[in-house]
């Protein structure tokens, strides 16, 4: 019940902190934007309370979700503090990364991915963060410092929205993937637009400012909002998987049975022809 308030009242929220974003950083909009994210959380929180079979994946997305609340107010931090920008961009940094970390572990787990595609998708998320970097100049972006950094979050940033189109196909469009691969989509999509605010020029425009967060928002709410439908998906594989037992149990029981069965006719065919004889 609480899922269907929070969830409308947090998008209504976040669309407001978006036009007001328009007007660059204060601590006014910094304590607005903390609010906006820790209603995308709440609406986590509440999505696994009303589908509580989702337990570990939405613990593992409630976790990526907490730590973007965090990255969230140290970037906004960076923009008030400009003394301290530096490790405050690093710690947004840092955080979002781990988060993406726990997005991916949930679809992982919870689909049960084979290890072979989680390779491949590692593979082109570490190839995918290398050409970021390498096409700075391409693209008009100046990174300096933060190199290293950005190569290593654009992989893991875009090693969750490979992982969550994989997982769309391997279920066949389920419904929770669907959701989850479009959420990530939208926040890798927020963050090409971040890069180019943060590294760019003359791309810190009103504009640039309201996409960015549009994006973000809309990207961490369905997320979150994909807890709601894991149960399918799980709850599915579970009863597939207690019916494969118990047919595996039916299965030996009935073999033993035979075996009985055999052995008996055998042992009396054995004892009638001796006593025949």
């Amino acid at each position: 019940m609480m899922y269907y308030i929070v969830l409308p009242f947090g998008v209504i929220l976040s669309l407001v902190f978006c036009w007001k974003r328009r007007l660059g950083y204060s601590v006014n909009n910094l304590i607005f934007k903390s609010v906006s994210s820790l209603c995308y959380l709440l609406t986590a929180v509440f999505a696994l309370i009303s589908n509580p079979q989702a337990h570990t994946y939405g613990s593992l997305v409630i976790m990526g979700g907490a730590l973007g609340l965090v990255g969230d107010i140290l970037l906004d931090l960076k923009g008030i503090y400009k003394s301290e920008e530096k490790v405050y961009l690093k710690g947004g940094f840092i955080f979002f990364l781990i988060g993406h970390i726990f997005y991916f572990c949930a679809i992982i787990y919870s689909i049960k991915m084979k290890w072979w595609l989680v390779l491949i998708a590692a593979v082109v998320s570490a190839v995918i963060g290398i050409l970021t970097v390498l096409l700075a100049n391409v693209m008009k972006v100046h990174y300096g410092a933060y190199r290293r950094i950005v190569a290593i979050y654009v992989a893991f940033l875009a090693m969750t929205s490979i992982i969550s189109v994989i997982a769309v196909f391997a279920t066949h469009f389920q419904k929770a993937y669907v959701i989850m691969a479009i959420g990530s989509i939208l926040f890798l999509l927020s963050d090409a637009v971040l890069s180019n605010t943060f590294f760019g020029r003359g791309k810190d425009k009103p504009f640039h400012l309201f996409i960015n967060h549009f994006l973000y928002y809309a990207g961490q709410y369905l997320i979150a909002a994909s807890l709601v439908h894991i149960e399918q998906v799980i709850f599915l594989l579970f009863v597939i998987s207690q019916f494969l037992q118990k047919f595996n149990a039916f299965i030996k029981s009935f073999i033993t049975f035979l075996n009985s069965v055999f052995i008996y006719v055998v042992t009396n065919h054995i004892i009638n022809h001796i006593f025949n004889s």
